[in-house]
């Protein structure tokens, strides 16, 4: 079964997420995200579990490079006995750009950390350590002692790209979290395949692995406006400079061409050149972009492929207008 979740834009105020993610439970969404990325992303989820019931909540995702994985681990239980068992952990490397801007930290050589970031953090959030008296490793580790059987077993997903942490995550978590622009057909004939022959020849069960991705979702009564705002918002992701992640999953799936473009195109701020190079076909094929009932049509091309589709809207109304939005969700969880 495919799930339906919201996420919530970066820069969402704390009252505003709450606000959204009470509708979002009241429109019968299954979960709402929160995302990282110069800010903190457990105190807004802290105040969204003591303001629901039901909703599903986790970060989608949280920044391995802005905490230990100690204090990743235990922020993630804290949210989780606030919530009654209903917070999910989605960590990742992060943008290295912002890593290094933000933070002052070389995230260039990711795998050995995340390697000994996911072993100390699966045993806080699990309670099952390794034998011996160390968990981790080099980068990352502490004292088997300190691990306690936590009152539920918190899920991990690990935002994967490349295919060396699409494995890893497969092996060393519950779940491959994906990012936006990944197509229907790029996701089960790829990714899926890759992860889940991970998973296999690590003696784990491949069908316990979990597939959410989020989406790049523009919903607006007037269909071309909606297309228009997802090519702005693909150049954005290559301003000031190309974001990695998105500039590898266009080239991964065929668009070569429109990474070149905005690469060379968006840092000199030449919106409308590189806006030329993004047509329909792409729009269709790697964004959630129409009218809500386009929208909604759109997700159901992800049913069976993906577990999870987290619907990450772009702002095409007034801001704070959420209701195509919602009105989208609406008919796809009624659909699911």
């Amino acid at each position: 079964m495919t799930t339906i979740a919201l996420h919530l834009s970066p820069g969402t105020s704390i009252a505003d997420g709450v606000a959204l993610a009470q509708r979002a439970e009241s429109a019968g969404v299954d979960a709402v995200y929160g995302i990282e990325a110069v800010n903190d992303v457990f105190v807004p989820l802290a105040a969204i579990a003591a303001a629901t019931t039901t909703i599903g909540l986790g970060t989608y995702v949280a920044n391995a490079y802005a905490r230990t994985p100690q204090a990743a681990a235990f922020a993630a239980l804290n949210v989780d006995e606030l919530s009654g068992g209903r917070f999910t952990f989605g960590i990742g490397a992060g943008n290295r750009h912002i890593n290094e801007w933000v933070f002052g930290l070389d995230s260039s050589k990711p795998m050995a950390k995340m390697r000994d970031y996911l072993a100390v953090v699966a045993a806080l959030l699990t309670g099952d350590a390794p034998d011996g008296d160390e968990v981790g490793g080099a980068v990352h580790h502490m004292q088997s002692r300190f691990v306690r059987r936590p009152a539920r077993r918190v899920p991990v997903v690990v935002a994967a790209a490349g295919p060396r942490m699409i494995e890893l995550a497969a092996t060393a978590s519950d779940g491959v979290g994906l990012g936006i622009l990944i197509a229907p057909d790029h996701l089960a004939g790829d990714i899926r395949p890759r992860a889940e022959a991970a998973a296999a020849a690590a003696g784990r069960d491949p069908a316990a692995v979990r597939f959410p991705m989020a989406a790049m979702v523009s919903v607006d009564e007037d269909a071309e406006r909606a297309r228009a705002l997802t090519r702005r918002a693909i150049c954005g992701l290559f301003h000031p400079v190309p974001h990695p992640y998105y500039d590898f999953l266009l080239r991964q799936q065929g668009y070569a061409k429109v990474a070149d473009a905005a690469s060379e195109l968006a840092p000199q701020k030449r919106w409308n050149e590189a806006m030329e190079a993004i047509d329909d076909e792409l729009i269709g094929r790697l964004t959630i972009t129409g009218t809500p009932a386009e929208c909604a049509a759109r997700v159901e091309a992800y049913r069976g492929i993906a577990d999870e589709v987290i619907c990450l809207q772009l702002q095409s109304g007034p801001e704070g207008d959420h209701d195509g939005l919602f009105e989208m969700l609406s008919i796809a969880c009624n659909r699911g």
